[in-house]
């Protein structure tokens, strides 16, 4: 079965106007030439055109969509015009027919058949010259009409492959416009999911710290409230101690899960700004000695600058709740077209190679480096403190 009726594919229209115009040609060039001569056949060359005329329009019924007919359809119209080009003398323009059928064959056979369709074609117009001509004088008319249909076939194949590549590309920006969607579904499924495991991260942080803390403090303040009815005054003052070192960590704690959150100021001001709240706000007081150096990287990328702060924030919370260290430097440079971001402390250190493969915070800082095809550097050593370096291109 063939692909398609060849006259839906495109430019088969614009070929079909083409063939009526020859065989419109070929038809009023035998009016008006030879119908005086009277020749006694003269119904049956016209009948033949007329045949051929109609056939041309009526191909798709008569072909069906089949290949076998194709060829039968094929094989008739040339036929007829073989036939009629011989009953009379000098019918040599009855070849121009043969253009019709090899545009055809081009769009209704596969290319290798519609080849040998041409050949064909080409074989029949060469003996139909000769027959009616002789070698010398057929010659030139053999030139003519044998180009004529090369050209043809050649055309109609470079249509069908142009129309083929066209299709190609449709399909292509289809599938890729597809692809957009499901990666585009994909993406906010996973912006969805990772906001869902930060809440629930937050929650778990927020039971395992403040609200445990908070309902130690509770429980302290009814032990020191009962002890103080019976006069217990030492004992108070030590309950009071306890909570008032508890309360100091509780609010430290708050204070690291409020900034763990996107703070406005990164938003509105930039990378800068958002360190520097978040040092004032946390860092500073905790008592730490502090050195800052925050050069102005002015207004980066909204990724860059949200992965950046997620990473110093990470080192920081670190500092915070495992160096006990004293003293904290922290650098944030501009420096040949990259953000150098440098947090170094004087805490208890650790061994990078001994931490868990699970660990998530520094395989989040790793990961966050690895997006921004940067480079990650931890310097640490037990008593030695701990320095991290970033840096990322701008």
């Amino acid at each position: 079965m063939m692909k398609q009726r060849w006259f839906t594919r495109p430019g088969a229209g614009t070929f079909l106007l083409i063939s009526y115009c020859l065989w419109g040609a070929v038809s009023l060039r035998w009016i008006t030439e030879f119908i005086e001569h009277q020749h006694p056949l003269t119904w049956a060359i016209s009948l033949i055109l007329l045949i051929f005329g109609v056939a041309i329009g009526l191909e798709p019924l008569l072909t069906n969509r089949s290949t076998v007919w194709a060829h039968i359809y094929l094989a008739s119209q040339m036929m007829l015009v073989f036939v009629g080009s011989l009953f009379f003398f000098e019918l040599d323009f009855f070849a121009m027919l043969y253009f019709v059928l090899c545009g055809q064959a081009s769009f209704l056979l596969p290319q290798r058949q519609s080849f040998i369709w041409t050949a064909i074609l080409i074989v029949t117009t060469v003996v139909a010259q000769i027959i009616q001509f002789g070698i010398p004088v057929a010659f030139s008319f053999i030139l003519l009409y044998v180009a004529g249909l090369i050209f043809v076939a050649a055309f109609v194949r470079l249509v069908l492959r142009a129309n083929d590549a066209r299709q190609r590309s449709e399909q292509l920006l289809t599938d890729l416009q597809s692809a957009h969607q499901q990666l585009q579904t994909y993406a906010n499924q996973a912006e969805e999911l990772a906001i869902a495991n930060e809440r629930t991260r937050l929650a778990r942080d927020l039971h395992d710290s403040v609200a445990q803390t908070l309902y130690g403090l509770t429980l302290q303040a009814e032990a020191a409230s009962r002890k103080l009815t019976t006069g217990q005054t030492e004992v108070v003052q030590s309950y009071l101690a306890t909570i008032q070192e508890d309360a100091k960590q509780t609010l430290q704690d708050t204070r690291l899960l409020i900034f763990e959150l996107r703070p406005p100021i990164l938003e509105n001001s930039g990378l800068t700004a958002a360190l520097q709240a978040r040092l004032d706000s946390v860092e500073a007081r905790s008592g730490l000695t502090m050195q800052v150096t925050l050069g102005d990287a002015g207004r980066l990328p909204e990724k860059l600058e949200t992965d950046l702060y997620r990473i110093a924030q990470e080192a920081l919370n670190n500092v915070a709740k495992h160096a006990q260290a004293n003293a904290l430097q922290v650098t944030l440079q501009q420096i040949n077209g990259r953000i150098c971001l440098q947090i170094k402390d004087d805490g208890i250190g650790f061994e990078p190679m001994a931490v868990s493969p699970g660990s998530v915070g520094l395989q989040g800082m790793a990961e966050r480096v690895a997006q921004l095809n940067g480079r990650l550097t931890i310097d640490s050593a037990p008593g030695q403190g701990t320095n991290i370096q970033v840096e990322v291109p701008l």
